[in-house]
């Protein structure tokens, strides 16, 4: 259990974050290849950029990212998925509260560095600049899992009121995405909510995903979790999960390993789900299961440390992670903020006190409420 909310909001953001990098180096792989070669993902890679051979570039030579920056070159460097997360945090500690579309966009447009994404948001960026509105931007992405990757802050915002949660979810996630990667990212949003509720459970957390969901969504997830049984071995479930769901999840007749190595959000959530329950929310072992899973194992292991570091604090996390992290990213946060001192940690401490404004409203349109409605003669129950 974490210590106190801080705890738990710290947890949330560099348990992410520590999976986004345990994960990055192995992204586009399987998992059977990543046990040959490492068993489990439990330490951070050190990669270079640009030499990682079919995980960036098909057998054809030809390179299906142009120019992004790629994989981590520094041990504890995040991906573009902790990196737009980072966007959707700021835009929450400068409003004071939760965020509209129009809030992230604004964001967006004036600090977004477009080298450290992928093509999908840098299009989104060119729209939005073109002034598209971003309560529509996200219609026409690529689908993919770029607004699950990002969509942690918006649970945080949130915390306690999954309900909520999944509404800004579907809103926010609409800026970079459409259709069930947008529902998927909700879906999360409202895990990560229910997460950070005192005394909340891996079970709860589960449940509150179940029940805030789409049919299409809902459908994946359960038929995912299915295949925990009758083993509730990690390595079955992932060999029957690979056998029976890639197909169904990336949505082309004509998936290709080379050119479309991660599936969209009708894979990485519910297999989110699927690990948190084999590995009972333990902060640690989520993290590594979600990097060796493979496919998109940052963006998995992403979300599952994100919802198991607000279960458990980041009080539970490995320290030598947590102090890799925070110095494998001062770049971003010096680039991203100008301060050279701010980092995750930081930047928990601003949600924090965001989510205390968020407490304030709250009361504030408790009592305007109160005043409202206490001078009505409700008529007698019939």
């Amino acid at each position: 259990m974490p210590t106190d909310l801080l705890d738990a909001v710290y947890g949330c953001v560099i348990g992410g974050a520590i999976g986004d990098a345990l994960g990055a180096p192995a992204e586009g792989w399987y998992y059977t290849e990543i046990r040959d070669r490492y068993g489990r993902v439990e330490e951070f890679i050190s990669t270079s950029r640009g030499n990682t051979g079919a995980l960036y570039g098909g057998s054809d030579g030809e390179s299906y990212y142009e120019d992004y920056d790629g994989p981590p070159s520094k041990l504890g460097e995040v991906t573009d998925d902790t990196t737009l997360a980072h966007y959707i945090c700021l835009a929450i500690v400068r409003k004071g509260g939760r965020i509209t579309p129009d809030d992230l966009a604004a964001v967006w447009i004036d600090e977004l560095n477009p080298n450290r994404f992928w093509m999908n948001e840098r299009i989104i960026r060119h729209k939005l600049r073109a002034g598209v509105s971003p309560w529509e931007s996200g219609r026409g992405a690529i689908p993919a899992g770029c607004a699950t990757m990002a969509i942690a802050p918006i649970g945080i915002i949130n915390a306690g009121d999954p309900d909520q949660a999944y509404l800004d979810g579907m809103h926010i996630a609409a800026v970079n995405q459409e259709d069930v990667n947008r529902d998927a990212a909700a879906t999360l949003a409202a895990g990560v909510a229910c997460a950070l509720a005192p005394g909340a459970t891996v079970e709860d957390v589960l449940a509150c995903m179940r029940s805030h969901t789409t049919p299409i969504v809902g459908r994946a997830i359960e038929l995912t979790m299915d295949l925990i049984e009758p083993y509730g071995d990690i390595d079955a479930f992932a060999a029957r999960f690979y056998e029976r769901m890639l197909d169904y999840s990336w949505p082309s007749r004509t998936w290709n390993k080379e050119r479309y190595f991660s599936g969209s959000s009708l894979e990485i959530v519910p297999v989110t789900m699927a690990l948190l329950e084999l590995c009972e929310g333990d902060v640690n072992r989520c993290i590594i299961e979600g990097a060796s899973f493979g496919r998109d194992c940052d963006t998995i292991a992403r979300a599952v440390g994100s919802l198991a570091g607000a279960l458990q604090g980041a009080s539970a996390l490995r320290p030598g992670w947590i102090a890799t992290c925070e110095e494998g990213n001062r770049e971003l946060f010096a680039e991203a903020e100008g301060d050279p001192e701010a980092d995750f940690y930081s930047m928990a401490v601003r949600l924090t006190e965001a989510l205390a404004k968020e407490q304030s409203h709250a009361q504030a349109r408790a009592e305007q409420l109160q005043s409202s409605l206490g001078g009505i003669q409700w008529p007698n129950d019939r």
